[in-house]
């Protein structure tokens, strides 16, 4: 019965995924060919012309999505088990992804974030913690102490999934606005930036502590 549970847990999660990272790719889409009247660059009118900051955001949107397909596979039992290789190299792409390319454009991205101060020290400090844990994880994969290295990747991979759930924080913030005058878009933009990876952070603990306790439990 647990067998049949956790399989079925693991093949939702797959579908979310999927589903989530298809709304990414097709919101990827949309900048390619470069138009400054395409969805949020509206809002940025400001920079969008200028350098470095287009090609930040260009470099942020293509290595962002690299992030998470490659983030993905390094949870898939059967690639680790059965294709050792393919999980070095898809790990390596993740490193590679994160701290060569979406991270410092994130930063640079991050100094003129909508929404003031609170937004951009919101960015700056998730590219810190994001940037640590996946160092974290690469030393520890170097270390060969692969439990500690399976907990910063925990953290890492739960910082870099805030680009898909920063977008479903919007989504629900935007469904019960209506209902809260104060809720204004500059409001959202900063609670959605705070909510989208505070959130997956915490889960990211609370799966690392069952996954010890299970482990102490058998």
């Amino acid at each position: 019965m647990w067998k049949i549970l956790n399989r079925f847990s693991q093949l939702i999660i797959i579908l979310v995924f999927g589903y989530l990272s298809w709304l990414m790719l097709k919101i990827c889409l949309n900048y390619f060919p470069w138009s400054d009247s395409t969805n949020f660059l509206v809002l940025k009118q400001d920079v969008v012309h200028t350098q470095p900051w287009r090609f930040a955001f260009q470099t942020h949107v293509i290595t962002s999505s690299l992030v998470l397909l490659a983030g993905f596979t390094q949870f898939s039992h059967s690639i680790r088990n059965n294709t050792p290789r393919l999980h070095r190299c898809a790990g390596w792409l993740y490193i590679v992804a994160t701290l060569g390319a979406a991270l410092p454009s994130g930063f640079i991205l991050a100094i003129s974030a909508n929404g003031g101060f609170s937004t951009q020290i919101c960015f700056v400090i998730l590219g810190l913690l994001w940037g640590t844990s996946t160092l974290f994880a690469l030393y520890y994969a170097f270390e060969k102490k692969w439990i500690a290295h399976r907990n910063w990747m925990i953290r890492s991979f739960a910082l870099a999934l805030s680009a898909l759930s920063l977008r479903t924080w919007k989504l629900a913030l935007y469904q019960i606005q209506p209902y809260w005058d104060w809720l204004t878009p500059i409001h959202i933009y900063q609670l959605e930036a705070w909510l989208g990876w505070t959130i997956n952070l915490l889960i990211a603990e609370i799966v690392i502590y069952w996954l010890t306790f299970r482990k102490k439990s058998f």
